[in-house]
């Protein structure tokens, strides 16, 4: 079994999520350090939470698992190409749709890969 470029797109894509969550947790820990008061200015309340800490940990839960999704459709793509497109395409198009700034190089590559293992399936 060869691998292909869905397969490869998906799981780079899936890895550069992945180094976003870990930046977005390293932001996050940075600043709940004595004096560490940058995310004040940063967030907003969410579902009625001001906590910065709290929100950004969720974001960082909901990035981390956008990626691994991504990362387990590319390895999926392998053996079933349209059950991996679906994953790959769902991750790329919530990631792009929730953190559109911090996701758009994994948000281009995981659609991308989804969109070329869905129709190599046809």
């Amino acid at each position: 079994m060869k691998t292909r470029a869905e397969t490869i797109f998906g799981v780079c894509g899936g890895f550069l999520g992945s180094v976003i969550a870990a930046f977005i947790f390293y932001v996050t820990l940075v600043n709940i350090w004595p004096g560490g008061r940058t995310m004040m200015y940063v967030t907003s309340t969410v579902f009625g939470y001001s906590n910065p800490f709290v929100i950004m940990l969720g974001i960082g839960t909901i990035t981390i698992l956008l990626s691994l999704m991504g990362i387990a459709g590319g390895i999926v793509a392998k053996t079933d190409r349209r059950k991996g497109g679906k994953l790959m395409l769902t991750a790329g198009i919530l990631g792009i749709l929730l953190f559109f700034w911090m996701w758009i190089l994994p948000g281009i590559l995981l659609t991308t890969s989804g969109i070329m293992a869905m129709r190599a399936s046809e």
